[in-house]
Formats: structure tokens, sequence, C-alpha cells
């Protein structure tokens, strides 16, 4: 196999693995599945298991045929850096962001909010979502972009933060769209700065984390 059909089979192995990663978001999407799991709050730790059960062997095995998508090495500086870049950009949203319902719509609005169901969402979009989501968009879409266009970083940069805002279709808000393009391509950076995925997946942690601490606050504090 030569170098550019060697290539070309990364770019189309990368993109089908992303397919495989919508797919089952289109699953859970189902009129079967999607209004039960809501019904029963478990709608993200179900999505977030399924894509983290697929994805990271998906991922692995991935890693034993190609170097396009490594774990990279997590080093205190870096994450230090980043972590305060991170910081400023979620202080800098507070002065646009809108308040999105979703979030409630997922402990059940207004009801009273039962303690596992927000200790198993909040594990889910802290834990199994960054891994899932850095391994998808940093990852595999981000590496068959520049595969099939080297030398553009920042071109297949801006359009995976796109894409990532585009495909949460859960916020309505047109700020909440840039502040995810925002988001994405500072952990883009990331990936570039550290030369893999694991400084990329801690910033997701921590950003939802930051998200999803009122909520903890609320049940488990209060």
């Amino acid at each position: 196999m030569n170098k550019e059909t060697d290539k070309a089979t990364e770019a189309l192995l990368c993109t089908g693995i992303c397919l495989i990663w919508y797919g089952i978001t289109l699953l859970i999407g189902t009129p079967l599945l999607h209004p039960f799991l809501t019904e029963n709050g478990i709608l993200m730790p179900a999505l977030c298991l399924l894509e983290f059960v697929v994805l990271v062997p998906l991922w692995r095995w991935y890693n034993r045929h190609y170097s396009g998508v490594p774990s990279g090495v997590l080093r205190l500086r870096p994450l230090l850096l980043f972590g305060l870049l991170l910081l400023a950009l979620i202080f800098s949203q507070s002065f646009y962001l809108q308040p999105e319902s979703w979030t409630a719509t997922q402990l059940n609005g207004d009801e009273q909010i039962e303690a596992w169901r927000t200790l198993a969402f909040s594990l889910a979009v802290v834990i199994l979502a960054p891994v899932a989501e850095e391994i998808v968009f940093r990852g595999f879409l981000l590496q068959a972009l520049l595969t099939m266009v080297p030398g553009q970083r920042l071109a297949c940069a801006l359009l995976t933060s796109l894409i990532f805002a585009g495909l949460h279709t859960q916020y309505v808000h047109l700020q909440t769209l840039l502040a995810l393009t925002a988001l994405s391509l500072l952990l883009c950076l990331a990936r570039f700065y550290s030369g893999g995925l694991k400084l990329p997946v801690a910033l997701h942690m921590l950003n939802n984390f930051i998200g999803v601490a009122p909520w903890l606050w609320a049940t488990f504090l209060r």
C-alpha cells in the first residue's frame, strides 16, 4: 500500500468511526428509546455509556495500526496553562451566554431532584462524555481533516469546532453555539500543543464539571 492510499484509508477509517458515533446518537434518539430514557432520567448516562464502550475499543484498535490519534502525555505546566485559559473563557461567557433549559429537563425540570439522577448525570457528562467526544472530535474528525488537507491546522480546527458546536442540537441559543465553538478551538489547540488527547480530555472534564457543579451543590450540599 503506497503512502497516498494509506492516507486515504486512514481518513476514511476516521470518518467511518465518526459516523458510528453519530449512529449511536440516532439510535438513542429513536421514538422507542428516547421517551423511556428521558422519562426515567437516564438519557445522558445511557448515551454516554454506550458511546464510551463502543468508541474506546475502536480508538485502541486504531492506535495499533495508525499513529494519528495518540493519547499523548499529560504534564502539569500545560494543564495549568490551558486550565487558566479555559477559566478565562468560561468567565467571558458570563457576559453573553443565555440560560439553557436542557440540563434541567434531564433532571426532570422543576420537580424534586433525586440524588441518584444528579449523580448519574454528572458522572456521565464529567467522565464519560469528555472521553467519547474527544475521541470523536479532537481525535478522529480532526485527524480525518488533517489527513485530507495536511498543513491546514487552523482550517481543520475551525471546521471541527463548527461541527462540534452544530451537533449539540440540545441547545437553542446562538450564544451557546459560539461558546461551544470557542471551547472546541481551545481543545484543538490543546491537542496540537500536547500531541494527544489526554490534555483535551482533562480540560473537557473540567469544563463539564464547572457546568454541573451548581446541580451537585443543590442536591448534596444544601
